[in-house]
């Protein structure tokens, strides 16, 4: 698989970005009589840029199935709530202290720690919200989409993937405990994103059994690449502090691995997730761009 970072934007469906972006501000409406501080905090933090990789890869597979994007943009713009949540509370001191996110001064730095963690408080029960009020589904459908949100986010999920993360630093982890830790903290909301898309679709058990493989490895290819983009990016690029990760002694797949075979890695993991969707009768394209577009991308 040979792939031209000259053709990196051809790869990355901006246009599904965009309109995440635009559903974002209608969805924040909602909030206009909540606290002002705590308004401010949320939009400055929901609508602080981004490629928005979770929620396009909720409507990509809308549109993969045949579905349009409109019938899962309350399920996608909730799990960028969430996604937003855990940057916010990921950024603070006790956790990774930096003073930076996509470039500008992170939630804590801009409003203080406590409101920072009430953010994301906010950020995490409103995804719900979110789907209660305007997910046109049955209510089988959204409790199926909840199950899925829920156990990723939650403590089999991301916050599994977090406590891994912080109980290590410093220290020298396995292999074996590193893929575990970035399956939790990464791979297990791209994989809500894909699955509950499907489940909203209709799809059956073997597409949603293709699409989970198609998420896993996406997802541990965008950790694999972020862990090399703290070495070679720089902060003006990528919005975050550079080599933050070695200040932090985190354990990371260069650390452990070293470049040459963590890109090796991502690469097979590429090819992996690409080979897992390609028999299905869906519309392979834009899932296949994007697992490419993550392989090669520079921020």
């Amino acid at each position: 698989m040979m792939l031209n970072k000259k053709n990196l934007k051809d790869l990355y469906p901006e246009a599904l970005a965009a309109e995440v972006d635009k559903n974002l501000k209608l969805y924040l409406n909602d909030y206009n009589h909540i606290p002002g501080r705590l308004k401010e905090a949320i939009g400055y933090c929901v609508l602080n840029g981004g490629k928005r990789l979770r929620p396009v890869l909720c409507l990509a597979t809308a549109k993969s199935i045949g579905c349009s994007i409109e019938q899962v943009m309350p399920t996608a713009c909730a799990i960028e709530f969430i996604h937003t949540y855990s940057l916010i509370h990921d950024d603070l001191p006790a956790i990774d202290n930096d003073d930076l996110r996509r470039g500008k001064p992170s939630c804590h730095k801009k409003f203080g720690e406590d409101i920072a963690i009430l953010t994301g408080d906010a950020l995490f029960a409103e995804s719900f919200n979110l789907i209660l009020k305007y997910q046109n589904s049955s209510p089988g459908k959204k409790l199926e989409v909840l199950s899925e949100i829920i156990s990723a986010a939650g403590a089999s999920g991301m916050v599994a993937g977090q406590v891994i993360d912080v109980s290590s630093t410093g220290k020298r982890t396995t292999k074996k405990n590193l893929e575990y830790m970035h399956l939790n903290k990464t791979s297990k909301l791209i994989i809500a994103a894909i699955r509950t898309s499907a489940i909203i679709c209709n799809a059956n058990s073997d597409v949603l059994k293709s699409l989970s493989i198609y998420g896993e490895n996406i997802g541990l290819v965008f950790q694999i690449i972020d862990d090399i983009l703290d070495i070679t990016s720089s902060t003006g690029t990528s919005g975050k502090t550079q080599g933050k990760d070695i200040d932090n002694s985190k354990n990371t797949f260069p650390s452990l691995w070293g470049m040459d075979k963590s890109r090796k890695i991502a690469k097979e993991k590429t090819e992996k997730a690409i080979e897992s969707i390609k028999d299905l009768d869906i519309d392979k394209k834009i899932l296949t761009d994007i697992a490419k577009f993550i392989l090669i991308r520079e921020a």
